[in-house]
Formats: C-alpha cells, structure tokens, sequence
C-alpha cells in the first residue's frame, strides 16, 4: 500500500521508501523500521509497548527487547524530523505508544503489503538487534539528515559499558567473602589452646583441701591451711563426710591480709567429687 503523508511525503508501505513530492532523493526504511511504522499506521491510537514487541518483533520469529524498540522509535523520529515532522510516535505515560494524530496519512492505492515473514525469511540478517546496519542504510540514502541520529547507535556501547561495573561487583565480593574466609580460619586456629589447671589434694584436720601447686608446695604449705582453717572458722564452716574444699588467696606473702580470697564448699555426689559448690569470694580479706 502507498500512503501521502500530510500531503507532501509518498510512504510506500511495500518497499518502506519515503519520497518527497519535489523529487529529492527517496529515504530506504530497514525492514524492522518500515514493519514498526506500517504496525502504527494499521493501529491508531494508543497502544501498549507488550503488543508492539509481540506484534513487530515476537509474531515475525525476532527476539523483543524495549532497548530494540526504543533504537527503532529514536530512528523512525529522527528520519521523519528530516521532512519536518517532529515526534511522529508519541510516548504515552504508563509504557503506552500512539502514532501522532496530528501527522495525516491518505491511502493512494490497494497494492498488498508482502508479508512481514517472507520479507525477514529473505533478509535474516535483520535479525541483529543492533541499529548499525540501519543508520548506515539510511545516512547513504540522505546525507541530509542530523548528524546526531549517530547518538542511537551508541546505546548499544552503554549496554556494553555497563557490563564492566557489574563484573567490578563480583570480584569485590568474591575479594569479600575470601578474606572472611580467611579472618575466620585465622580466629579459630589464632586461639590459646585452653589447659585445664591440675589441683592437688591434702587433708587438714579432716578436712580435703584441693589447690595449684603454688598454693601448697612444702615452702607455704603451712601457711596454707593456717589461713584455710582461719578463713573456713569465719565463716562457721565445719568439714563433713563426702565434702572437700577448694581455696585460694592472692596475697601470698600476706603483707595486707590475703589480698583476694575464694573458697568452695563442695559436696559429692556419685562419681563427681564437685557436684554441688557454695562459693565464697573476698575481695580483700583480712585477719579480724
């Protein structure tokens, strides 16, 4: 089908040329371009961006994304601004697109349109998603369109641009997760290996004394249980069958009393000789 657009440009619809009245050199739409402008001149009014993709690009076997049909509509506007036509697919709010109803197109003749599928069977390479091809196509038949249109093909190098930061993200996060790998291995094996502390046992006046080997070596030995026996009567303490006594001081050369004192009273019970402690701390005890 030929169509005259606001009086002044022949759209051939089966070929996708656009000529203008005064004979200057006609404009080759790329098969993808002419399929888009044909959708919104068979569709008018507004249209969502789903049955735009689905109708031009997924029915026609091609692979729909919004960055094609975003280069596409950028290209249809930029070639139709060279005839003075500005904007001649609107944006609607909400993802939606209409063809501008201020733009008149008059159909000239009933010459049948090829179909979409045998046109992209015969070119496959209009397969690529890239407007290279395009903008080539179109900057060799009008030298005078806008440099810029250049602009539409650079979004392809954003896309790849921004593959870049995505790959700085997980190397950082691999960097990340292998140092806290390794902090933990060091925190675990950075740690002091826990020793248990052997006590020794005496007996005192029927009563079983438990201590370091610091506390009852044979050099303070009687000191010891001098000041175990001292500590134990203040409290009103009385050894008893099945209980032993754990007891230590700080102050060993007793220059202010025993400095800090501990004392547990344990009974046994079973096979543990400390099942159950009455504990008692001090932190300065002196002789009264």
């Amino acid at each position: 089908m030929k169509y005259k657009i606001n009086a002044l440009i022949d759209y051939d619809a089966a070929d996708g040329s656009l000529t203008l009245n005064d004979g200057q050199p006609e404009i080759q739409l790329t098969i993808t371009a002419n399929s888009l402008l044909y959708f919104f001149i068979q569709h008018p009014g507004i249209i969502t961006r789903d049955e735009v993709l689905k109708k031009v690009w997924d029915d026609n076997g091609l692979v729909s994304s919004n960055s094609n049909l975003n280069q596409y509509l950028s290209l249809l506007r930029k070639t139709f601004r060279h005839y003075g036509i500005d904007n001649i697919i609107v944006t609607i709010p909400k993802g939606k697109l209409e063809l501008n109803p201020e733009v008149k197109f008059e159909l000239i003749n009933e010459t049948t349109l090829l179909s979409n599928t045998n046109e992209l069977a015969k070119h496959p390479e209009s397969n690529q998603p890239i407007l290279h091809k395009d903008l080539a196509q179109v900057a060799e038949n009008s030298a005078d369109i806008p440099s810029d249109i250049e602009h539409v093909s650079d979004t392809s190098n954003t896309v790849k641009s921004s593959v870049k930061p995505d790959i700085c993200w997980y190397l950082a996060s691999a960097v990340f997760l292998i140092c806290t790998a390794l902090l933990t291995l060091l925190v675990v094996f950075s740690q002091p290996e826990i020793k248990p502390i052997p006590l020794l046992s005496l007996t005192e006046n029927n009563c079983e004394l438990s201590s370091t080997e610091e506390m009852i070596n044979s050099v303070v030995k009687e000191n010891y249980t001098n000041n175990f026996n001292a500590v134990k009567d203040n409290l009103a303490i009385k050894c008893g069958t099945d209980e032993r006594f754990i007891f230590f001081y700080g102050d060993k050369l007793q220059t202010n009393g025993l400095g800090r004192v501990f004392l547990a009273h344990c009974a046994k019970h079973e096979d543990n000789p400390f099942s159950y402690c009455d504990n008692y701390f001090y932190y300065s005890w002196k002789y009264q």
